[in-house]
């Protein structure tokens, strides 16, 4: 894919996998997650297959963050795999869950790539943008919507708290110029938009795989 304008190549990211991003984003599970219509423990199941994702993505981006062409994206505050513990810590006592539950297929099919991405780091930048700035995003909605669906406790929300990031409009704002500037590189970015279309398709997948392993649940009858 040709990049006319490298100036605009986040702008063009977005683009390029906005179809994917809404599929994703879609997925019933995920809509009806939101919409109130599940439980809690649905939700611990969720965050923890966040997890493994977390867990993946965290250990290959400490190890390249000091990579002159990567140490401005790879923001290290931006972590949140010890939040996920903390969280987990409440849940899962909350349901009677002595340990985390075993990772999805397609969990396991995403940490793999995870893994396989650090090999090329432009790609890993790929899934570092598709997480983290998904999570400064949509995502600080989403503590706000199972806390008040399922009441969930706010010792149990830690996943979508950045305490280290005073202003998330301006925090992504200055990403999106870092993410300009990584792909006015061509190969850089080629690999960024092909891996971030295919990041968006295994989070759809892990929706998917949560879908079939819960149950929606059943209105009360009146």
């Amino acid at each position: 894919m040709t990049i006319t304008d490298t100036s605009q190549f986040s702008a063009q990211l977005r683009s390029v996998t906005q179809e994917d991003h809404h599929a994703a984003e879609s997925s019933d599970f995920i809509t009806t997650l939101m919409g109130g219509e599940r439980s809690a423990r649905d939700y611990t199941l969720l965050i923890s297959q966040y997890h493994y994702i977390y867990e993946a993505l965290e250990e290959e981006v400490r190890a390249l963050a000091s990579h002159p062409a990567l140490t401005d994206i790879f923001d290290l505050h931006l972590e949140r795999g010890a939040q996920i513990i903390k969280d987990l810590e409440v849940l899962l006592p909350m349901h009677d869950l002595e340990e985390s539950p075993a990772a999805l297929p397609a969990t396991e099919d995403y940490v793999a790539a995870l893994r396989a991405a650090a090999a090329d780091p432009a790609r890993l930048v790929a899934h570092h943008y598709l997480r983290y700035l998904g999570d400064l995003s949509g995502g600080l909605a989403i503590g706000k919507l199972v806390s008040r669906h399922y009441s969930i406790p706010d010792e149990a929300l830690n996943m979508w708290k950045f305490d280290a990031i005073e202003k998330p409009k301006l925090y992504k704002d200055a990403y999106r110029e870092k993410l300009d500037t990584f792909g006015a590189n061509p190969s850089h970015a080629e690999a960024v938009l092909d891996e971030a279309k295919r990041g968006f398709q295994w989070n759809k997948a892990i929706f998917e795989d949560l879908l079939r392993a819960t149950s929606r649940k059943v209105p009360a009858a009146s």
